[in-house]
C-alpha cells in the first residue's frame, strides 16, 4: 500500500513538472507570437534627444588666443578622403586647433568611409552637432538594440545579416523607390509592423547603424543639436535657427529681442546681457526648441512653420539677417539699458531698431544653396557628397571684436602646387591620396562678428 502511494506521488510529481514546463513554453510561445503578430506595438523613444544644447567654454572656444584657431567643417556624408585633403590644406593641428563639425557625418558614401569619419571624430573627441542623417542612423541603432531585447528578435536580426545579399537594395543615387515595398523576409510574421511608419529598412542609414561600433553609437548620442559659444556670440546648428517667432510681431514681449533682459544689479554688464538674450533665443522661440526643426529647416513658410523645402517659403538665413541687422546694440545712442525696457508703440513698418546685439549662426544642410555667406550667417554645406566641394570656416582671435584690433593680418595659405599629397596629419584619416584639387580650391576672406574677419577654405571633392 505504501509502495503504491509512493508510485502515485512520483507520477504526480512528474505530471506537475510537465505542466510547469508546458506553462513556461506556452508563455514564451505566446510572447513570441504576440510580438511577431501584434499590429499595435508601441515603440520606445528611439530619438535620444537628451542633450539639446551644449554651451562652449572659453577653453573650447578660444577667441583671444592668437595661436589657436577654430575650424568649422560643413556636411561630410562619409567623404573621408576629402576631409583629409581639407584638413591638410588648412594645416590642422590637433594640439592647438579646435575642430567643430556641423553634422551629417555619414551616409551617401560607402559604409567603410562613413565609419572612418565616425572613427576620426570619436577618437579625437571632436565637437559637433547632430544632423538629420546622423539622427536616422542613431534611431536605427536604437531600434536594433530594442529588437534584440524582444523574444525572437535577435535570431531574426541574425537571419537578416546572413541573407543580406539576397535582398540588399541597390537603388540609383537619390532613388528611394526601391524601399517602397519591404523585402519578403521583412514581411515574415508581420515584421513590417515592427518597424516605425515611414522608416526605410536596409538603406544607407540602416547599414551604417548595423556596422558601427558601440563607442561610435555613443559618440553620435553625445552630440547636441545646438552648440552655443557665448564668447564669440555664435550658434552652430545643422539646419537652422530663428531669431524671432514668425507668428508674433517683433515688438511682442515674448520675442527675446524686443527688450533688454532683466538682470538685477547687472544692467550695464554687456556680456551678461548678450548671453542672457542669446540663451533666450534658444529657450523662448518655440521653433528653436523643436528638434526636428533645427535638424531639418531650410525655409520658413508664410504660416510660420519651418520646412525642409528649398522652394517654398523664405530661407531662414534671410529672416535671421533681417532681424540681426535691426539690432542697435553697437550704436551707442541706442544702447541705453536704463532708457527703455521694451519696445512699444511702434508700427512694424516703421521699426528701425531692436534693443539687442547681433549674433551669428553657422549651419550646414542646405547643399542646394552652396556656400551661403551673409552678414550674420554662414552656410557651409557645399555639396561634397555630390562631387562639388567641402568647405571650412576658419576663425581665430582676429575674427572677434575682442581680438580684432591687433596690428596683424591674416596669414596667406602656402603656395599651392599642381598636386596636393594628402598625407594624414591626424589619427583616423585615410592615407596616401593625391588629388588635382587646385582648380577647385578656394580661399576667401569674409566679415565676421562686429569688426572681425574670417576665412572660408574649400576643396574639390572626388
Amino acid at each position: 500500500m505504501a509502495r503504491r502511494n509512493n508510485n502515485c506521488g512520483f507520477l504526480l510529481g512528474i505530471v506537475v513538472v510537465i505542466l510547469v514546463l508546458w506553462a513556461i513554453i506556452a508563455g514564451d510561445l505566446q510572447n513570441r507570437v504576440s510580438f511577431w503578430t501584434s499590429s499595435s506595438s508601441k515603440f520606445p523613444d528611439f530619438s535620444h534627444y537628451e542633450k539639446f544644447t551644449h554651451t562652449l567654454s572659453n577653453e573650447q572656444f578660444p577667441t583671444n588666443d592668437k595661436d589657436r584657431r577654430i575650424i568649422v567643417i560643413g556636411d561630410l556624408h562619409g567623404m573621408n578622403a576629402s576631409l583629409t585633403v581639407l584638413l591638410n590644406r588648412i594645416s590642422y593641428d590637433t594640439r592647438k586647433d579646435i575642430l567643430i563639425h556641423l553634422g551629417d557625418l555619414t551616409t551617401k558614401a560607402p559604409v567603410e568611409d562613413s565609419l572612418a569619419v565616425l572613427s576620426f571624430m570619436e577618437n579625437n573627441k571632436i565637437l559637433g552637432v547632430r544632423g538629420n542623417n546622423d539622427q536616422e542612423v542613431l534611431e536605427w541603432r536604437a531600434w536594433m538594440d530594442w529588437i534584440v531585447s524582444q523574444p525572437g528578435g535577435k535570431e531574426w536580426l541574425r537571419e537578416v545579416d546572413e541573407h543580406w545579399s539576397d535582398y540588399e537594395p541597390t537603388p540609383a543615387k537619390g532613388d528611394m523607390s526601391a524601399f517602397d515595398s519591404l523585402p519578403s523576409l521583412m514581411k515574415k510574421h508581420n515584421w513590417g509592423k515592427k518597424i516605425p511608419k515611414g522608416w526605410k529598412p536596409l538603406g544607407d542609414h540602416y547599414q551604417v547603424a548595423r556596422a558601427m561600433s558601440r563607442s561610435q553609437y555613443d559618440y553620435l548620442r553625445s552630440l547636441p543639436l545646438v552648440l552655443y559659444a557665448p564668447a564669440g556670440h555664435v550658434f552652430f546648428v545643422h539646419a537652422g535657427l530663428l531669431a524671432a517667432d514668425p507668428n508674433r510681431r517683433l515688438t511682442h514681449p515674448k520675442q527675446p529681442l524686443s527688450h533688454w533682459p532683466s538682470i538685477k544689479q547687472r544692467k550695464h554688464d554687456i556680456p551678461a546681457l548678450r548671453k542672457a538674450q542669446e540663451l533666450a533665443l534658444l529657450s523662448e522661440i518655440p521653433q528653436n526648441r523643436d528638434p526636428r526643426a533645427v535638424q531639418n529647416m531650410r525655409n520658413v513658410r508664410r504660416n510660420g512653420k519651418p520646412t525642409r523645402s528649398r522652394d517654398k517659403g523664405t530661407p531662414f538665413s534671410d529672416l535671421w539677417n533681417e532681424i540681426m541687422n535691426k539690432c542697435s546694440g553697437f550704436h551707442a545712442s541706442n544702447a541705453r539699458f536704463d532708457f527703455i525696457t521694451r519696445l512699444t508703440g511702434y508700427q512694424e513698418s516703421q521699426l528701425a531698431h531692436l534693443p539687442c546685439y547681433p549674433s551669428t549662426v553657422v549651419y550646414g544642410h542646405a547643399a542646394g544653396r552652396g556656400l551661403d555667406v551673409k552678414r550674420w550667417s554662414v552656410g557651409l554645406d557645399t555639396g561634397c557628397s555630390y562631387g562639388r566641394k567641402l568647405s571650412a570656416l576658419v576663425l581665430d582671435a582676429r575674427s572677434f571684436s575682442s581680438g580684432a584690433s591687433g596690428d596683424y593680418t591674416f596669414d596667406s595659405p602656402p603656395e599651392a602646387t599642381d598636386q596636393f599629397h594628402a598625407e594624414p596629419l591626424f589619427p583616423g584619416a585615410v592615407k596616401h591620396h593625391a588629388f588635382d584639387f587646385l582648380p577647385g580650391a578656394t580661399d576667401s576672406q569674409i566679415k565676421f562678428d562686429h569688426a572681425g574677419q574670417a576665412r572660408i577654405i574649400s576643396v574639390k571633392c572626388h
